[in-house]
Order: C-alpha cells, then sequence, then structure tokens
C-alpha cells in the first residue's frame, strides 16, 4: 500500500468518524458505518447486524435490500449463520474466497443467493471484550483477497463503529427508559385529575377534556411539540390546588360567603407550592397558577393583564369556561356549542386574550 493510498484511506476513516459522531440514531450509525465500509474497500455490497442474546438484527444494507428478500433473515438466530457464528465466537474475521463452493446452511445460501455473493469479509464489532454485532462486505463479480493492511484498517473501522453503535445503543434506551418513566407519571396524573374531579362532584370527565382541548388549541397558536407535554400536565392539574380547600368549602351546596370566596381563591398559590418542590412538573406550572387571571387584569390571585398571563394559562382559561359551559351542571343545562362561543367572544378582551379567542373559536367552528 503507497504512501498517497494510505493517506486516502486514513482520510476515510477520519470522514467516517466525524460521520458516526454525528448522530446518536442506532439507525443511521448502522447506514453510515456500512456504506462506509463497502466505499472503504471498494465493493459492491454489504450488512451490519447487531447481535443480542444470540439473535441477529439486521441494521443496514448496501445497496438496499430487494423487495423479495425474506423477512425472517432480518431477524435470524445466530446459530442459522454459521460463518457470522464463527466470527462471533472466535472474535475474528471469516474470509470466504469463494462462497459459491463452500458449505452453507440454508439461511447463508438464501442470503449470498439473493445478494449474488462470490468473496464474502465477516468482520466482528467487538466492545471490549462482547461481540455487538457483525459487519460483513463482499464482492458480487469476482474473488477478492484482503491484504494485511486493509484487514488493519477493518480493525480500526470495526473499533470506531462499535463503539458509536454502542453509544447509540445506550441512547435509545435511555430515551426508551425516559419514555416509560413519562408515562408512567403521566399515568399518575390522569390519576390525580379524576380524584379531583370526583371530589369536586365532576364526573363527566372534564378534566381530560380541558386537557386534549387545550393541547389542540395550543398546537393550532403554533407551540413547539416538545412544550405540548407540559401543557397537558398543566391542564390535568388545573385544580391541584383544591386538594388543599376544605371539603366545607369546595363541596357546599350553596352560595360561599365572603370568608369561603377567599379561602378557596386561594387554590392557585397552594399549587404553586404544591408542584413547585416536584422537578417534573415545574415547567407545567403555568396553568395550575395562573388559569384564574384575566386579560383585563381582574383576575386572581396576582391581577396580571395582557400578555403578563403567560399564553398556556391564557389558552386554558378560554377551554375550561368553554367547557364548563357546555356541560351540564346542577343548577343549569348546557349551554349551545354556538352560544358558548358568542358568550366568548363577548368577553374577548375582558376575560379573554383576543387572539386565542379568534383561533379557538375558528378551530370549534371549523
Amino acid at each position: 500500500m503507497g504512501i498517497q493510498t494510505s493517506t486516502k484511506e486514513l482520510w476515510t476513516l477520519l470522514k467516517v468518524s466525524s460521520s458516526l459522531a454525528s448522530t446518536l440514531e442506532l439507525a443511521e450509525v448502522l447506514q453510515v458505518a456500512i456504506e462506509s465500509a463497502a466505499d472503504l474497500f471498494r465493493l459492491e455490497t454489504g450488512a451490519i447486524y447487531t447481535l443480542e442474546n444470540n439473535l441477529l438484527y439486521l441494521g443496514a444494507t448496501t445497496p438496499p435490500l430487494p423487495s423479495k428478500f425474506p423477512e425472517e433473515l432480518r431477524l435470524a438466530r445466530l446459530a442459522n449463520h454459521p460463518h457470522i457464528e464463527k466470527a462471533a465466537l472466535t472474535k475474528s474475521p471469516v474470509y470466504l474466497a469463494d462462497a459459491r463452493s463452500v458449505p452453507l446452511s440454508p439461511a447463508e445460501k438464501v442470503v449470498i443467493e439473493s445478494r449474488h455473493l462470490v468473496s464474502i469479509l465477516y468482520f466482528p464489532l467487538l466492545l471490549k471484550e462482547d461481540v455487538i454485532g457483525v459487519f460483513i462486505v463482499g464482492t458480487t463479480e469476482k474473488a477478492r483477497q484482503f491484504s494485511s493492511s486493509e484487514m488493519d484498517l477493518c480493525r480500526i473501522l470495526s473499533s470506531q463503529v462499535s463503539l458509536a453503535v454502542a453509544n447509540a445503543q445506550l441512547y435509545q434506551k435511555a430515551q426508551q427508559a425516559l419514555a416509560e418513566l413519562s408515562h408512567a407519571y403521566d399515568s399518575t396524573l390522569k390519576g390525580w385529575s379524576r380524584v379531583l374531579d370526583m371530589r369536586d362532584h365532576i364526573t363527566d370527565e372534564h378534566t381530560s377534556r380541558v386537557a386534549e382541548l387545550t393541547v389542540a388549541l395550543a398546537a393550532r397558536m403554533g407551540i413547539p411539540d416538545n412544550e405540548l407535554g407540559h401543557i397537558r400536565r398543566g391542564a390535568l392539574l388545573h385544580d391541584i390546588g383544591k386538594m388543599a380547600i376544605p371539603d366545607s368549602i369546595l363541596q357546599k351546596p350553596g352560595e360561599l360567603s365572603d370568608t369561603e370566596q377567599e379561602i378557596m381563591r386561594t387554590h392557585p398559590e397552594k399549587a404553586l407550592k404544591l408542584l413547585s418542590q416536584i422537578t417534573y412538573l415545574a415547567p407545567a406550572m403555568d396553568i395550575p397558577y395562573c388559569h384564574h387571571e384575566k386579560w383585563d387584569g381582574s383576575g386572581y390571585p396576582r391581577g396580571l393583564k395582557g400578555e403578563e398571563i403567560p399564553l398556556p394559562a391564557r389558552l386554558f382559561a378560554v377551554v375550561d369556561v368553554y367547557d364548563a359551559l357546555t356541560t351540564d351542571r346542577p343548577y343549569r343545562q348546557a349551554w349551545s356549542r354556538e352560544k358558548a362561543l358568542e358568550h366568548i367572544q363577548e368577553q374577548s378582551g375582558g376575560h379573554f386574550c383576543p387572539d386565542v379567542v379568534e383561533v379557538f373559536v375558528e378551530m370549534m367552528r371549523g
């Protein structure tokens, strides 16, 4: 291998390393890896498998697989592919000079015939002492030998790919764990919201409805997807502060006295005290704390005015009133959708943010 070739191949390895470091998405890592391996050795075809619990998962190929490639070979038992198994067990490369003239398992035969392979190199992906996969490169026209220098390049590439795959798998598992934890949290919050509804003698899924409608309105207002979860949680917990209000007040059948009204109006501040202690829920604070503020500054607990009121709370205020008006209550029958929308329009600029009212009415009438 001459100096010029060495420089080119080392430069290719550097580009591969940079490409692999640019993403933590496993599918992208695997595709970059196998395309880089095939390009590095100027070969026509390649594939990369990850290995877990003696199962092979086909991660990427170059060129793309034919549409009729058997699905059972995309996920296969290691034992069904003896040459891959040998590379994994010995932790060393396995080379077939001409795959057409060696004994093959049925699964290997399907792969080799469908990909028209001649010479094949199976190279294990090692992470410390563990085999986490294998990359396979091959020719489709004539036999090909691999020099000792090329085998050294394979080892370097294998090391790069193994680290990238391991990092991507770790990231993937971390993301999955976070998603599962978030789902568990949200299930708990839904349970809390049902308890609050029951304690407040609301049995018609009010909280679930206003949460879904607030998220839909938020999306329509252009709030980014990564903030919608906080808005949903805030809507589910909008009355969490009422947990600290005595039953004698919360469940009183008649009108509240002035003193009782003052106590009831403390529930947003009680929500703040409760939720501020929970880091996970801190970004969801705006709705429980501010949903009784009004655009004209006449709301509570702080008398915020206009855009001083956080946007999620402005959205929720409209949705909450709309849902209350269109639902039967012990003291009145539900209003029609159109009557409720007209009332909300009348309150635009007073109780509600005009921009939010405009988008909400358009959404509900659309």
